[in-house]
């Protein structure tokens, strides 16, 4: 039986389903915390209310990037550093499960190093010569900043851009609206992967519609008054209101599976996703500058 979700293009293979890390051999250790559970990036949240201390340090390995997100070389090479903390845990249990489950094993794997006489638990690249590219720019290189990432900076400029200075109510430049709010959903789901790691993409967008700053950021720009619209292969009907934020996440995201299956050509339906790609761009901006600022401590 297909369900909702899978015509939604969210079939749970099994790689999906179990690519969560298992737990490091020795749970007791500190941890060192360098691409995107350092304090300060996009998956911190999910181990902040279990650390205890943190202590800013530099060690004398490389990192590499595979599709834009740090890996620790498992070699101790004198010419390259990384910055990161040493996260200590109040429970220690707990922090590392919640370690396990938002990052992949397909990118990372266990290991130990020693940081001034000390061994600690750290995330090491896997098969770092597998699809991985040195990071071109040297302070990147060094210390991991998920705000650079091109799809929350050119990416979303580029968006602002088109949407103020083409004219959309032709051909032409319909399809150019479609892009740019595609654009705008890649921005969005690349976000919710590497700050929840769920088993499918529905899910991680249900993670994201429970969280504060979506609702806040809902109630700044959105607005409740709009027509119901239908999922293309299931013809379910989608309404929007903003008090049930996921009913929204499921509304915007439904326009993009529209797109996708179909696209459009009614000059309401013009109006509808430009208003949409708009009120969302707002949205994930917000999401975005609170996300990076909020979670620095």
């Amino acid at each position: 039986m297909i369900t909702n979700n899978q015509i939604d293009g969210d079939f749970m293979s099994d790689n999906q389903k179990n690519n969560a890390l298992e737990m490091p051999k020795n749970t007791d250790l500190a941890f060192f915390a360098y691409g995107i559970l350092k304090p300060g990036q996009l998956a911190y949240p999910n181990i902040k209310d279990y650390v205890s201390e943190k202590n800013q340090t530099k060690i004398k390995y490389s990192m590499l990037h595979r599709d834009g997100i740090p890996i620790l070389l498992n070699n101790d090479r004198r010419y390259g550093e990384t910055m990161g903390y040493i996260l200590s845990f109040n429970n220690n249990k707990k922090a590392y499960e919640q370690i396990c489950q938002t990052i992949s094993n397909k990118l990372y794997e266990w290991g130990t190093i020693e940081i001034e006489n000390k061994t600690v638990n750290v995330l090491f690249g896997k098969d770092p010569e597998k699809g991985s590219n040195e990071i071109e720019n040297y302070i990147d290189s060094i210390n991991f900043d998920g705000k650079n990432d091109p799809l929350f900076n050119e990416g979303i400029q580029v968006i602002k851009k088109n949407l103020k200075s083409t004219d959309f109510f032709m051909e032409e430049g319909f399809f150019e609206l479609q892009m740019n709010y595609m654009l705008l959903w890649s921005a969005i789901d690349r976000y919710c992967k590497l700050r929840y790691n769920q088993e499918s993409e529905h899910k991680n967008r249900i993670k994201l519609s429970e969280e504060k700053i979506f609702r806040e950021a809902l109630n700044k720009y959105a607005k409740n008054k709009r027509r119901a619209i239908y999922n293309t292969d299931t013809l379910e009907r989608r309404t929007f209101t903003i008090k049930n934020p996921k009913f929204c996440i499921n509304y915007y995201y439904t326009l993009r599976c529209n797109i996708v299956h179909r696209g459009k050509t009614s000059i309401g339906d013009i109006k509808m996703l430009a208003k949409a790609t708009n009120e969302l761009l707002d949205i994930f901006e917000y999401i975005l500058d609170k996300t990076f600022k909020d979670y620095e401590e």
